[in-house]
C-alpha cells in the first residue's frame, strides 16, 4: 500500500464542491504537487490532509493510519505556511526550538543538539542568537523550514511556500527545496499555482480543475502529453488549431485548409478534434526546408524578448501561432518566415 493513500476524498460548502472525489496514491518519499488556479480546491485539500478542514466524505491514510477525525496535532505532519508565522520577538534557536519544548519530552541539552544540526541541515550554521527581524527573506524561509524538519514529521506539506518572494530568491530557494527533499527523502505534498515550480520539484504533480482530478502523473508526461486543452494551457504555453480529419491508408491527417499534417496512428481513434502545439516546437526558418509536409510560409506579426527566449507571433493563413527560440530576435515584425511544426499531438477539448 502507498504511503498516503487518499480516496474520494469530497470537500462541500454548502452548494459548492470544493474538492470533488479526489483519489491519489504517493509513495514513501516522494515529492508530489497539487498544481491548479486560484478556487481549483487545492488549499482546501491539503488542509484536509493536514486536519484544519474536515471532509464531507473519503478516506485519508498516512503510514497505515486513517488520518480523518484526528485533530492536526497528533498527524505528525510538518507544514510551510505561505506566511511563515515566525515569533518576530524571538530567536532563531527559540523559534526552531518552539515545537520540541511544547511536544516533545526532551532535556535542554538535547533540544540545543538537535537545533544545531537542523540549522546545518538549511544551511544556518550558527544563526542560533540572531533575531528574525535582522534575517533576510531568504533566510527566515530557512528557519521555518528548520522549525518543521526538526519535529521529524512523517510527511511535509508546503502551502505555496514560495509566492510572497521576488523572482530570484524564488528560484533560489526553490532549487533549496529540491536539494534537501533530495537529502532528506522526506514524503511532501506541495501546494502551487506555479507550473514552473510544480515541473522541478516533483516526482508526480496532480493538477486540479474546479475542483476535480485531470491529471495525475510524472512532470514530463503531464508536459508531453497533458490529454485536455485545460491542462496544456495551464501547463506552459500552447497553440490550439481547431482541426478535421481525413482518414486514408491507416493515416490521420489534421487539416483546417492552411495546414495539413500527418498525425500519429495512435490518433486515429481520438475523440477530439483540437491540435496543439508548444511554441517551443516550432522552428523558424529552418535550415532544412525538405520536408514540406511540415514548413509553411508564415508572417511575423509581433516580437517580444524575454531575456534567454524571443516570444514571436506568426500569421500562417488563417492560424496565428506562438513560437519560441534561443536568444535575441532575429526577426522583426513584417517579416516573411518559414515555419516547420516539428512535434504536435491531439486534446480533448
Amino acid at each position: 500500500m502507498s504511503f498516503v493513500n487518499i480516496q474520494n476524498l469530497r470537500k462541500e460548502y454548502g452548494d459548492l464542491v470544493a474538492v470533488d472525489d479526489v483519489s491519489l496514491d504517493i509513495e514513501e518519499g516522494e515529492f508530489v504537487s497539487i498544481l491548479g488556479p486560484s478556487g481549483s480546491g487545492k488549499t482546501t485539500m491539503l488542509k484536509s490532509i493536514a486536519g484544519f478542514v474536515d471532509p464531507t466524505a473519503g478516506s485519508i491514510v498516512v503510514a497505515g493510519n486513517e488520518m480523518i477525525g484526528l485533530p492536526p496535532e497528533d498527524r505528525n505532519m510538518g507544514l510551510v505556511f505561505q506566511r511563515l508565522a515566525l515569533f518576530p520577538h524571538m530567536s532563531v534557536f527559540d523559534n526552531v526550538a518552539f515545537g520540541l519544548r511544547h511536544r516533545e519530552n526532551l532535556t535542554e541539552a538535547e533540544i540545543e543538539e538537535r537545533v544545531a544540526d537542523i540549522l546545518e541541515i538549511v544551511s544556518l550554521p550558527g544563526y542560533q542568537d540572531r533575531g528574525i527581524q535582522n534575517l533576510s527573506g531568504g533566510e527566515q524561509q530557512r528557519v521555518a523550514l528548520a522549525r518543521v524538519l526538526v519535529l521529524e514529521p512523517d510527511l511535509l506539506l508546503y502551502d505555496e511556500p514560495l509566492s510572497d518572494l521576488d523572482r530570484q530568491l524564488r528560484e533560489q530557494m526553490r532549487r533549496e527545496i529540491k536539494d534537501l527533499h533530495d537529502r532528506l527523502e522526506i514524503t511532501s505534498i506541495y501546494v502551487t499555482h506555479n507550473q514552473r515550480e510544480a515541473l522541478t520539484l516533483s516526482d508526480r504533480v496532480l493538477v486540479l480543475h474546479e475542483g476535480e482530478k485531470v491529471r495525475y502523473a510524472p512532470p514530463s508526461k503531464i508536459y508531453q502529453d497533458p490529454q485536455s486543452k485545460f491542462v496544456a494551457n495551464f501547463v506552459g504555453d500552447s497553440n490550439f488549431v481547431p482541426s478535421s480529419f481525413d482518414h486514408q491508408n491507416n493515416t490521420v491527417t489534421f487539416d483546417n485548409d492552411d495546414i495539413t499534417l500527418p498525425m500519429h496512428e495512435a490518433d486515429a481513434d481520438a475523440n477530439t478534434d483540437l491540435l496543439y502545439i508548444r511554441p517551443e516546437d516550432i522552428t523558424i526558418n529552418p535550415d532544412d526546408t525538405s520536408d514540406g509536409e511540415l514548413t509553411y510560409p508564415g508572417t511575423v506579426r509581433s516580437t517580444v524578448h524575454l531575456g534567454s527566449v524571443t516570444e514571436y507571433k506568426i500569421q500562417v493563413g488563417n492560424n496565428e501561432l506562438l513560437a519560441t527560440a534561443l536568444g535575441a530576435p532575429k526577426y522583426g515584425k513584417g517579416d516573411d518566415v518559414s515555419v516547420r511544426l516539428e512535434t504536435y499531438g491531439l486534446v480533448e477539448a
